[in-house]
């Protein structure tokens, strides 16, 4: 029996099948593996050191893809599932380094609020400070204490931000660059 030889377009279908299998091999396996890798996704309304320290070493480069531009703004909160609303290439992007959008997001928008957070308290500290001055410059009671009544409640004001002691002591270190990143 002779052989027969093989068309152009059998090659051609031969060779779809074979990226076809071997994508779904490849896909299949970088699944299972971004899974076992993956931890467990912090729930909670403060960010970690660990979580800051994700955010802080992939923005750059999430910026300067481009990515930005293809997410929306209130992407992170408004309870859409991320498989829902990302382009394809920003979900590789993040099942590529282990990291929940959403949460990313959220460290984002946290980051912004701890920043505004201390400037109030900065602001905060100056007034306090001019009311503590006038304390010492005054001998009247009743001046005093109004005084001293004024500073408590610059302190309760710059609570309002629900800011844990925690997540100030992350940005602390790290605030310039934190500012340069987000502009």
């Amino acid at each position: 029996m002779a052989k027969r030889k093989l068309e152009w377009y059998e090659y051609l279908i031969f060779g779809l099948l074979f990226l076809f299998v071997l994508n779904l091999l490849t896909t299949r396996l970088i699944d299972v593996r971004v899974r076992k890798i993956c931890p467990i996704v912090q729930q909670t309304r403060t960010i970690s050191s660990k979580e800051a320290e994700i955010f802080l070493k992939n923005w750059e480069e999430y910026v300067k893809r481009g990515y930005m531009a293809k997410v929306p703004e209130d992407f992170a909160f408004d309870g859409v599932k991320p498989e829902e609303r990302l382009p394809w290439i920003v979900q590789k992007w993040f099942e590529k380094r282990c990291i929940d959008p959403q949460r990313f997001y959220y460290t984002e928008q946290r980051f912004r609020s701890i920043l505004k957070a201390q400037e109030l308290l900065k602001h905060t500290q100056r007034v306090i400070d001019v009311f503590e001055s006038q304390i010492k410059a005054t001998n009247d009671e009743t001046q005093k204490q109004w005084y001293q009544t004024l500073i408590e409640e610059q302190k309760q004001m710059s609570k309002v931000e629900g800011i844990s002691d925690d997540e100030l002591a992350i940005v602390a270190g790290r605030e310039g660059k934190i500012r340069e990143i987000l502009r």
